[in-house]
């Protein structure tokens, strides 16, 4: 019986198959849209909108804590309308704990995700560049910082306004309110958002990013509280240490914005004028971001 005769092995090195792919005949929507596209799934993804009800539970929370007292203030203010409630300085200097727990919620969920699970080049292959990565990012994370501040603020604003006898002409008297509503809300948002946002982007672990960020604001508020105490008799020079404290800093906003007849307690605010405070958390903003874009530069 003779043996098969062995044949060549099939010179083929792959098969291509037709999975019946569709090819993308729409509109290009541009870079812009790109970046509007990331900065909504980083909301969404924050907020824990793709994940299960316990990545909801935080945020909900949160912006129940928020938006308590402006229903309570509101309710007041219709049964007794000569009630002395709080004031809107009073409300920004209120929810500022919980601005800060906020933040330090969402910003590692935006950012030390994408680095553990090495989606970056994925990001920067096409069409969105690192800087616009930042940017959504930072769009991001105001959007929401916004949401849990001036939204209840404004609501409360346009509540107050309501009760009034003449609604109409109480928002026209009222409309520098609504402005200065509008600055403190926006100021703080990217404050806190972009401070939160540069101490993510070092890490891919989630965990550690909330530790660090908790810590350090603690460390900034001590630190402040110390040197300040250390420096009382140096002027101007206790002034600038209160800088490095972000409740100091964004009180003395506000205290600037609505000022009290009797003036802050000493050592409680930041003594600088008001366009001064606004600069100096502008210049931080700007120093994280431009921390950030380095970071990401020619990296990941």
């Amino acid at each position: 019986m003779s043996l098969p005769v062995p044949t060549a092995p099939d010179a083929r090195y792959g098969e291509v198959y037709d999975r019946g792919y569709g090819h993308y005949e729409g509109t290009r929507r541009g870079r812009l849209q790109g970046v509007w596209a990331l900065a909504r799934w980083s909301m969404a993804r924050a907020l824990g909108l793709k994940k299960g009800w316990g990545s909801k539970v935080i945020p909900i929370l949160l912006y129940v804590g928020a938006l308590l007292p402006v229903v309570a203030v509101i309710g007041i203010t219709a049964f007794v309308p000569a009630a002395d409630v709080f004031g809107y300085a009073d409300y920004f200097g209120g929810i500022f704990l919980l601005e800060g727990i906020f933040v330090a919620t969402i910003a590692p969920e935006m950012m030390s995700p994408d680095r553990r699970e090495g989606v970056l080049p994925l990001y920067f292959s096409r069409p969105i560049s690192r800087p616009d990565y930042v940017v959504a990012k930072l769009v991001a994370a105001a959007i929401l910082t916004l949401s849990i501040s001036l939204l209840p603020a404004t609501i409360l604003w346009l509540g107050r306004q309501l009760l009034a006898d003449a609604p109409l002409d109480a928002m026209r008297d009222n409309l520098g309110d609504l402005g200065r509503i509008a600055v403190a809300g926006g100021l703080i948002a990217l404050y806190l958002g972009a401070i939160g946002l540069l101490i993510s982007s070092f890490t891919g672990r989630k965990g550690v990013a909330v530790g660090v960020i908790v810590l350090g604001f603690l460390i900034s508020e001590a630190l402040s509280g110390a040197l300040t105490f250390a420096l009382a008799e140096q002027g101007t020079l206790t002034d600038w240490v209160a800088l490095l404290s972000p409740t100091r800093t964004s009180a003395g906003l506000v205290e600037g914005l609505w000022p009290t007849i009797e003036g802050p307690e000493f050592g409680t605010f930041v003594s600088f004028p008001l366009w001064a405070i606004g600069a100096a958390m502008v210049a931080v903003v700007a120093v994280c971001c431009a921390v950030m874009f380095g970071r990401y530069a020619g990296r990941d």
